[in-house]
C-alpha cells in the first residue's frame, strides 16, 4: 500500500455499494444503456467516464516527475500555455539549500513542495545538509 495525495492507494481493493431508490434506477440504466454485464464494469465505467470530463481538476497541482542527487524535476500543473498540461520546474540542491530555477528562490511553492518529499529528504540527510528556507 502506498499514500499519494493525502490518501492511501492500493493496487487491488474491493468497493462495496449500498443504495436505494433512485440512484439504483439510474445505476441500472446507464447499465442497460451501455451494454455492460456486470456491476464492477458500470462502476470503472462511470470512474473513467468522470476522469475523462475532469482529468485538469483531479490532478494534484505539483507532482514529483524525476529526482537525482543534484535535484529534483517537479511538474507544475499551474503553469500552463495553450500547448502543455504543465511545466517542468528544476530545484536544485546547492549550497545546504534547495534552489528553485524558475522562481529564483528557495522559499517559493516548488521549493517547499520538493523539502516534502521523503525521497529528497533522504538524498538531504545523507549529503548532511540543514535546509533553511529564506
Amino acid at each position: 500500500m502506498s499514500k499519494k495525495w493525502g490518501v492511501m492507494m492500493e493496487e487491488k481493493m474491493r468497493i462495496y455499494l449500498r443504495s436505494e431508490g433512485e440512484i439504483v434506477r439510474r445505476f441500472w440504466r446507464i447499465k442497460e444503456y451501455w451494454g455492460l454485464k456486470n456491476d464492477s464494469e458500470v462502476l470503472r465505467f462511470l470512474i473513467n467516464w468522470h476522469w475523462n470530463q475532469n482529468e485538469d481538476k483531479l490532478q494534484p497541482p505539483l507532482e514529483h516527475f524525476n529526482l537525482s542527487e543534484n535535484g529534483v524535476c517537479v511538474l507544475d500543473r499551474t503553469i500552463n500555455d495553450k500547448n502543455s498540461r504543465g511545466r517542468i520546474i528544476n530545484v536544485y540542491f546547492k549550497q545546504d539549500k534547495v534552489w528553485c530555477e524558475y522562481c529564483e528562490s528557495a522559499a517559493c511553492q516548488h521549493a517547499k513542495f520538493a523539502l516534502g518529499l521523503p525521497e529528497v529528504q533522504e538524498i538531504l540527510r545523507k549529503k548532511g545538509w540543514k535546509i533553511t528556507e529564506e
